[in-house]
């Protein structure tokens, strides 16, 4: 005969656990990852579902899907800075051209990437001139006259 405690609340028998695994709600004691109540009273009936292969099967899946979907964030957000900062690179280097009077076409020889690449940190990611697209956008921060100077070097 294993004794009830009647004096068990549901929120004080998840304190007696590893935050996380339990949670009550309406007096009723819950498994979190299993989402299934849970007998409070009796401190065995929740040991013994936290020992059964159904809830150790369920908490591994649960893990496993939040360990991915964090490392999948992290991935995208790594990704998305990666891509902002070529973008912005690419467009500092259409805007540095520009300003100089330098066709865009002049990224394309070859001669001068061989020099990058061997003489500039990360100089062999200097794009060519067709994957430079910010001439509209320069336009816009410079006098109308500017437009007129800048269509010359992509075409």
């Amino acid at each position: 005969n294993s004794k009830k405690a009647k004096n068990m609340s549901a929120s004080d028998r998840v304190k007696q656990y590893p935050l996380g695994v339990l949670h009550s709600d309406g007096g009723k004691l819950f498994c979190t990852y299993c989402n299934v109540t849970v007998d409070h009273y009796r401190k065995s009936f929740v040991d013994r579902h936290l020992d059964s292969s159904t809830h150790r099967k369920r908490k591994v899946e649960i893990q496993s899907t939040t360990a991915n979907d964090s490392l999948a964030k992290k991935q995208k957000t790594k990704s998305t800075k990666s891509r902002e900062a070529r973008n912005y690179l690419n467009f500092e280097l259409t805007e540095v051209c520009v300003c100089a009077n330098i066709p865009l076409e002049k990224l394309d020889n070859k001669k001068l990437h061989k020099f990058l690449r061997r003489h500039v940190t990360n100089g062999g990611v200097i794009p060519s001139s067709a994957q430079l697209r910010f001439v509209d956008k320069l336009t816009s921060y410079y006098d109308p006259d500017s437009r007129e100077r800048t269509s010359r070097f992509t075409q």
